[in-house]
């Protein structure tokens, strides 16, 4: 899954991403490494006639926030593919959920970064009870992905939601939910009780049709680019937006992002997202688009772009953020997803 956002660094790994960090007091390890070029595989297309377009946006690119918004217009589920650990990224998730007229319209948001079994410790802190830190970071570090969710920019958008309920009456506070297979990591010993764990799209597609769809709400998705693309994941096999749109026809509109998912050497692409007077990040929907015949239609609704490569940086933990006795569990957890210690490595690799 890492391989969908940010360069994969010293090591060749498919590495999740947590946070921990400057919401606790810590400091930011910030690495400025450009994304990679992901190549976007040739998938069997899926019949996409039934999307509507989003209403009331004007043509080319316009303001992230004001795009997402409106795709709830014609859809409940906004599903973003995004880059993990990407600081850009990070901050306009906090700045969409403090906008009023997301607010206004969205009730839940369904995250990977937190398994199904975390959901009460969650409801607790966004609610704006006092939860340790000692309590509060297995939000994150308890999923079914190694390390997946170490950055800052996780637990900030958990601290971003916290302020803005305190701020909402009950009925409209947001509710963030956990999507991840649930998972008790004192009890897997071995790989094979890992895999035991299966597809976790499984849980993500179960969680918003019973959470969201089922209830008529409105949800922000935010994933894994390869969970999100229309025709399935990057193997051609089903993912958490074709189960979706199996049991719900027609509710997603997926977003991914420009670059870190497209690959960067389309320059009249980048044009088109980045316009005089309109500074990143913007929105640009396909449809009606110089872009709709193109073949990333197949693959997505709109893009969301964050700035140009170069200015776009990753966000690890700091190693202070990493106490010895939770290191020595990444090691563990580690040697039984992947054979190997690639999660300390990853998590220090910017360290001079």
């Amino acid at each position: 899954m890492f391989t969908e956002g940010v360069k994969r660094l010293k090591f060749v790994a498919v590495i999740a991403l947590v946070c921990c960090g400057s919401m606790f007091g810590q400091t930011e390890f910030i690495v400025r490494e450009p994304a990679a070029r992901i190549q976007v595989p040739v998938w069997p297309a899926l019949d996409v006639d039934t999307f509507a377009p989003v209403k009331s946006q004007d043509s080319g690119p316009v303001d992230a926030v004001r795009g997402i918004v409106a795709a709830f217009q014609d859809h409940p589920v906004v599903m973003i593919g995004e880059a993990h650990w990407l600081r850009q990224a990070g901050d306009f998730y906090i700045r969409l959920v403090r906008d009023p007229s997301f607010q206004e319209g969205v009730q839940d948001i369904v995250v990977e970064f937190a398994s199904r079994n975390n959901q009460p410790l969650i409801d607790r802190y966004i609610s704006g009870e006092d939860v340790p830190t000692e309590e509060l970071r297995w939000i994150w570090r308890d999923t079914t992905k190694v390390i997946s969710w170490e950055s800052p920019i996780y637990s900030e958008l958990l601290a971003a939601v916290r302020e803005v309920n305190k701020k909402l009456p009950p009925a409209r506070r947001l509710r963030i939910l956990a999507s991840d297979t649930a998972v008790d990591w004192s009890k897997i010993h071995s790989h094979s009780d890992w895999a035991a764990l299966g597809d976790n799209n499984i849980s993500i597609a179960d969680v918003i049709e019973r959470q969201v769809l089922a209830k008529k709400r409105h949800a922000l998705v935010i994933l894994g680019g390869n969970h999100v693309t229309k025709p399935g994941d990057r193997h051609g096999g089903p993912n958490t937006t074709t189960r979706v749109e199996a049991a719900y026809p027609g509710s997603t509109y997926v977003v991914l992002l420009y670059g870190a998912q497209t690959g960067w050497e389309d320059h009249a692409t980048e044009d088109l997202l980045h316009t005089a007077g309109l500074n990143p990040p913007t929105f640009y929907q396909l449809a009606g688009s110089p872009l709709s015949k193109v073949l990333l239609a197949k693959y997505t609704d709109a893009l969301l772009y964050l700035g140009p490569r170069e200015s776009l940086t990753m966000v690890l933990p700091s190693r202070e953020s990493i106490e010895p006795a939770y290191l020595q569990e990444i090691d563990r957890r580690s040697m039984i997803e992947w054979g190997d210690l690639r999660g300390r490595k990853f998590i220090f690799s910017g360290e001079k």
